[in-house]
């Protein structure tokens, strides 16, 4: 807290800050298997700017966030129990150890999510700090995002800060080139991200070059050390056909590991050493205000065959830290304004690998000025064992 205030009382000092932020409060019931959640937050998001002159601009904002209810949970209910028995039920004919079944915790938060300034030269933008990154076009899955984890219920909730430095030349109205830096301690995992972006007639074109260290959170949950430096390639494109919104992303990554320290039977290795990734979608809005938004999505990293699933593919995904835990699905949303101050919607995912989905309506009031409730339901599909079934 101290930061943030060394933070703003310059602000104020320099320029007429702007204050501006919500408050959000959620209730959940979630029944998972044969375990029920009850669970919830209220959170506050307090943003303030402020331009000490034309060519400067500065922001921040706090996150204040606080969990009630089911705060721990336990990550084996949302597992299959053939995925994780055989980590950790022992068998007792056998006198190897087991791992402890590993917990989820909602920790309480008092965040400074954001903090940067914006310095902007005739041929050159420059931000320092942390602040959004989101690359990409498409809306349930960005493959070309390497910053960010989406949860497909809300795709378009806001994404955290990331602290880096990035450069941004624009040559025209419609070409401009832009850098993202992460600096680590060791030159050889330093993020780097590159864009290209052009503009012409009716679409938007990008390329995008990428090497990062990515390095799952439960290797270190079960002490190993390993991690891979993933190289990306890839692009998209956005524009508009026959009165579609039209859509595609495209990524081709490569890996080096850093596996020197594990042994040969180690269970952690990548499924392989190359893969790709895809997005198509399209949009529109009927003359009767419904609007349609749908995607497909293709993901080489992983299986399309469910039984070749294994623990670490479950977690892989449950983390974020894959796009998704197979390879084929589907992603539509629907939305029509029905009343002056009501709207109602439904959204869709559907994994065609092993034929299980969700869907989730949602009914939208704008009670007051400034003033939202929505209320959702989640209702799946499929057998007991596969993704959305279970």
């Amino acid at each position: 807290m101290r930061f943030v205030l060394l933070l703003i009382l310059p602000l104020m000092l320099w320029a007429q800050p702007e204050f501006f932020g919500y408050f959000e409060s959620e209730a959940d019931v979630m029944k998972v298997g044969g375990t029920n959640y009850s669970f919830g937050y209220n959170k506050l998001r307090l943003d303030v700017e402020a331009r000490p002159n034309d060519n400067i601009l500065i922001g921040a904002n706090v996150n204040i966030q606080k969990y009630w209810g089911k705060t721990t949970w336990n990550l084996l209910d949302f597992l299959p129990e053939d995925i994780w028995r055989p980590f950790f039920i022992p068998d007792p004919s056998s006198s190897s150890s087991y791992y402890v079944p590993p917990q989820i915790t909602l920790s309480d938060t008092l965040l400074l999510d954001n903090v940067y300034m914006r310095v902007s030269f005739p041929l050159l933008d420059i931000t320092l700090g942390r602040q959004q990154i989101s690359p990409g076009v498409g809306y349930a899955w960005n493959p070309t995002d390497i910053f960010n984890t989406k949860t497909l219920m809300d795709p378009s909730y806001e994404q955290a800060g990331v602290p880096a430095i990035r450069l941004a030349i624009p040559f025209d109205s419609r070409v401009s080139f832009c850098v993202v830096v992460q600096p680590a301690d060791d030159q050889e995992k330093t993020t780097r991200q590159y864009w290209l972006k052009v503009g012409d007639g009716g679409f938007d074109f990008e390329i995008t070059l990428a090497e990062y260290k990515w390095q799952p959170a439960y290797y270190a949950l079960f002490g190993e050390q390993y991690f891979e430096i993933r190289n990306l390639l890839g692009g998209s494109l956005v524009g508009e056909m026959f009165g579609w919104g039209v859509w595609a992303e495209y990524t081709h990554y490569s890996l080096d590991y850093g596996w020197e320290d594990l042994t040969p039977e180690a269970v952690f290795y990548p499924r392989m050493a190359s893969f790709k990734e895809f997005v198509l979608g399209v949009d529109h809005t009927f003359d009767n205000s419904i609007y349609i938004l749908s995607e497909y999505f293709y993901n080489g990293y992983g299986t399309a065959n469910k039984d070749d699933l294994n623990f670490y593919d479950y977690m892989l995904s449950l983390g974020g830290e894959t796009h998704s835990l197979m390879q084929n699905y589907g992603f539509l949303y629907i939305m029509h304004p029905t009343f002056d101050f009501v709207s109602l919607s439904a959204l869709t995912v559907a994994n065609f690998d092993d034929n299980s989905g969700t869907i989730a309506p949602q009914l939208d009031w704008n009670i007051f000025e400034n003033t939202n409730i929505s209320l959702q339901g989640n209702f799946s599909w499929g057998d007991k064992d596969t993704e959305f079934g279970l």
